[in-house]
């Protein structure tokens, strides 16, 4: 007998800024969301953590952050992680830096992400699930951290991010994700977590108009797929790379509930699992 084919349509970023917060509540008020994943050092955190406080329906997550703006933790230990402008390091920086000094910068990003988790936790969130930003919890020294602090914290889920895309865009990149997250899950046990089956959103990550939706969801597979998505109010708002009004225009579309109903994909959310 077959299993039945679930969505989690995830929002990333949330808290990053105006544009990004106006289309993810438009979105979540719409029941559209599965989830939202909460930049805790975004500019706009706060106003995030009030709109889920009033809307505790809504699966909240952390966003775990690593590689840009400022740190949450107040200790002099996270030099280990910023450059000279005492912002993050950019990822690449970031992990040639966690390459040369191990023990120093983890025991750097286990603090931080503690403070992150704790900022959101201590506003008043249940959190019910855990991402990165830039999926960097895939690395494994990472995603050895990213496990043991959602079973220090009661976080139940942990997202998965290995796509199987065959799509052209991202090729080298995605090979070099999976590599790393193979790895990840062969060194570091997830169990009790819960995790996503399946995964999409790297390859096309902020380009997923309702063309590049229908395209991809013939390929979602038995089990629980998440689809990762930068909604915003505007293409290239916050960031120079990401249609965001494109995917918040393709999650209002009519077509996409059609196409969902036709390949008899159910949404759900992280607090299903």
């Amino acid at each position: 007998m077959k299993s039945p084919k679930k969505l989690i349509i995830n929002a990333d970023d949330y808290g990053a800024d105006l544009a990004v917060n106006a289309s993810i509540e438009d979105l979540a008020a719409a029941q559209l969301l599965g989830g939202v994943s909460i930049l805790a050092n975004g500019k706009l955190w706060e106003a995030a953590t009030e709109f889920l406080r009033v809307h505790p329906q809504i699966s909240a997550g952390i966003h775990l952050n690593l590689i840009e703006g400022l740190p949450v933790s107040p200790s002099p230990e996270i030099k280990a992680l910023v450059g000279n402008n005492q912002t993050f390091l950019a990822r690449n920086a970031l992990l040639a830096r966690w390459i040369r000094y191990p023990v120093r910068v983890t025991y750097a990003v286990e603090l931080e992400w503690r403070a992150q988790i704790e900022r959101l936790l201590h506003s008043g969130l249940h959190l019910t699930h855990a991402d990165s930003h830039q999926h960097l919890h895939a690395f494994p020294k990472a995603f050895r951290l990213a496990v043991k602090l959602c079973k220090d914290y009661g976080i139940p889920a942990l997202r998965i991010p290995r796509e199987r895309n065959q799509g052209r865009a991202r090729r080298l990149s995605t090979w070099a994700l999976n590599a790393n997250l193979a790895l990840s899950l062969r060194q570091t046990k997830t169990a009790p977590l819960k995790h996503n089956d399946h995964f999409l959103g790297f390859k096309r990550a902020g380009g997923y108009g309702i063309d590049e939706l229908l395209m991809d969801l013939p390929t979602v597979s038995e089990g629980v797929t998440e689809l990762a998505l930068h909604p915003s109010t505007q293409n290239f708002v916050p960031y120079p790379t990401l249609r965001g009004k494109d995917e918040y225009d393709a999650l209002r579309s009519s077509e996409l509930q059609a196409e969902l109903a036709r390949l008899q994909i159910t949404l759900m959310s992280w607090s299903d699992l």
